[in-house]
């Protein structure tokens, strides 16, 4: 009951306008910097909508997540995977100079200890079991990306993830309400504090109760099967650091499993990654032609793991996405759930920029603030 609980709150907590339909699809606002607003909304993104390859701009692109991140915090006042939480984990490797690192940092600091020091109550989806450990897990990667030591916000969310872990090894109250990939099952919340924890070790050595957690994530992982290509990707990503958790012979035809499903214009589908519970509202399956977020996600993951086993796997991701940045400087991606905000193409936005960025493991750290 708690979940439908909060899914309401979440709903009646973002404005939502009517649709405007075009080509049976709402205009998309991803990228409009007033969410709230119904004046400011635009077209179905389309071929119209690319710029020529030629006119690529990396610079552009952050400029629009920044962007977007900024609105966000604004005026929904939240961290959330599908929309800033990503940026967060990316903008040390994007612009790691950048006022933006510290900004997305302190808010997201500040919106992680009010809670846990019960300045605030957590309600609807503000101060959600998913919301803290997932913003934990985002500043854990920032720390690992920006600097050199645990920030003791950092080291507050991840002690207060434990305390709400389940005996399972997860988060049993993580939303699970068919918003994928992040909202859709219990392991995706497991897999990315494994990332992130693993990404923490390379600069420093973890806790006690950090390696028991890792321990317990592992187990749980291990006894629950990944049910969807998205979601062995991710093991995949989290096995780099804890080398037990996938086997070798999993972990070969997982790969293998990707790079067969990459298509032939060099992305990859929604419909490729999705798992049996990915489905739209009204029963539609996932969209089969190739989009920015899986095709970011992928590419992003094959590279920084170096488990790609032909560099033209990689290479053939990042020219599709150069070739589909928007005029607006970001990437769209149509929603997995319904055609409404589409919020994840903010998601798709950081993971194509780090996949897009020319020394992924060399950018030049940020003071951690």
């Amino acid at each position: 009951m708690s979940v439908w609980l909060r899914i309401l709150a979440l709903l009646f907590a973002i404005p939502v306008s009517l649709p405007m339909l075009t080509g049976g699809q709402e205009r998309n606002t991803v990228a409009n910097h007033e969410p709230s607003s119904s004046n400011n909304q635009e077209k179905v993104s389309g071929e119209s909508d690319f710029r020529a390859l030629a006119d690529f701009s990396f610079t552009d692109g952050v400029a629009a997540l920044v962007k977007a991140k900024q609105s966000w915090r604004e005026q929904r006042s939240c961290v959330s995977c599908h929309t800033n939480g990503w940026g967060l984990a990316a903008q040390p490797i994007i612009d790691p100079r950048s006022e933006e690192v510290v900004a997305g940092r302190v808010f997201a600091q500040q919106y992680l200890t009010k809670f846990i020091d019960g300045d605030e109550k957590p309600h609807g989806q503000y101060g959600s079991v998913e919301g803290m450990v997932a913003t934990a897990a985002f500043l854990a990667m920032s720390d690992a990306r920006s600097g050199k030591q645990i920030h003791p916000a950092t080291r507050k969310g991840l002690d207060h993830a434990w305390q709400l872990m389940d005996e399972s090894g997860a988060w049993e109250d993580w939303l699970q309400c068919n918003w994928p990939p992040f909202e859709s099952d219990a392991e995706f919340g497991p897999t990315l504090m494994l990332v992130a924890l693993g990404e923490l070790k390379e600069i420093t050595d973890l806790k006690w109760q950090d390696k028991s957690a890792a321990q317990r994530l592992s187990n749980y992982l291990t006894n629950n099967p990944p049910q969807s290509l998205h979601a062995k990707t991710m093991r995949l990503w989290a096995g780099q650091s804890w080398p037990k958790l996938v086997p070798e012979i999993n972990k070969n035809k997982w790969c293998q499993e990707l790079q067969e499903a990459q298509a032939l214009d060099g992305g990859w589908s929604m419909a490729s990654l999705s798992g049996p519970s990915w489905k739209r509202d009204g029963g539609e399956g996932q969209t089969t032609s190739s989009e920015a977020y899986p095709t970011a996600f992928v590419t992003y993951v094959l590279h920084k793991t170096g488990l790609a086993t032909q560099k033209s796997v990689t290479d053939k991701g990042r020219l599709w996405l150069k070739k589909h940045q928007r005029e607006s400087g970001d990437w769209y991606t149509r929603s997995p759930r319904r055609d409404r905000k589409h919020y994840i193409s903010r998601a798709a936005t950081s993971f194509a920029l780090m996949a897009l960025a020319e020394k992924i493991t060399k950018a030049k750290p940020s003071p951690v603030k």
